[in-house]
């Protein structure tokens, strides 16, 4: 089997680039062929017109179901609360391994989190860019108009990989950045707590129903022998417990 999985590889991706990916993502090897095409198939309906540029960022990415709600959400929600508002095709190609790999309840639910604490604004696509470009503008300004320290800025990498207590700390250095009383820096729930309640926010609720609609309209779109070999595998992992 990873033979013919080799095979198909090399057709769909030309012998250089799939050996690369093989040799960054061995677990291709060991997928349904079904799974990486839903992923090309999911990409495209999305507006991704260079899938290859997805792969060669993360690999890894074609080896999940894409027709899960959690992906579409996490999707969702990098386009309407990222500042720069990228289209799915942006979020896919830039940050594709993110949406693929991470929980919603992690993803989406960590800028809702920012959304309700109002830190939205401190999110950068690039953190040295957006560093410079800071630093650029207060060499300009007047001595009254400086800034008394460095922003604190959060990006994407920050919200899907950052492990809890690097992220709680990333958070309160934002709010003391922003905040003119130091007293309210701290006050503010934890995402702990605010993670308890998520599922019942009507932002998340919106969230989640938008993506589901959303996975039923590509399902529609995709074509019917890939849908329902996609199906047929999701109900062999629900009868296995691995789904």
């Amino acid at each position: 089997m990873p033979t013919t999985l080799l095979v198909l590889l090399l057709q769909e991706f030309g012998k250089e680039e799939a050996l690369r990916m093989v040799g960054n993502a061995p677990q291709l090897l060991a997928i349904d062929v079904i799974v990486w095409r839903q992923a090309l198939a999911v990409w495209r309906l999305c507006g991704v017109s260079d899938p290859l540029a997805v792969v060669r960022n993360n690999p890894n990415s074609l080896c999940y179901n894409w027709l899960d709600p959690s992906r579409l959400a996490n999707v969702l929600a990098l386009q309407q609360l990222l500042p720069w508002q990228p289209s799915a095709a942006q979020v896919i190609e830039r940050y594709g391994g993110y949406v693929a790999g991470k929980s919603a309840s992690r993803v989406a639910g960590r800028l809702l989190y920012l959304e309700q604490l109002g830190l939205l604004q401190q999110l950068v696509a690039d953190k040295t860019a957006a560093m410079r470009e800071w630093r650029q503008s207060q060499q300009e300004a007047s001595a009254g108009k400086k800034a008394a320290g460095e922003p604190v800025f959060i990006s994407v990498g920050d919200i899907a990989a950052s492990a809890p207590a690097q992220f709680a700390c990333l958070v309160q250095d934002a709010e003391a950045w922003l905040s003119e009383d130091s007293e309210l820096v701290g006050s503010s729930p934890s995402f702990d707590e605010f993670s308890k309640g998520l599922k019942q926010l009507p932002a998340w609720q919106r969230l989640w129903a938008d993506a589901e609609a959303g996975v039923a309209e590509l399902k529609q779109q995709l074509p019917p022998e890939l849908l329902r070999a996609v199906d047929e595998m999701a109900a062999a992992m629900a009868e296995d417990g691995t789904g």
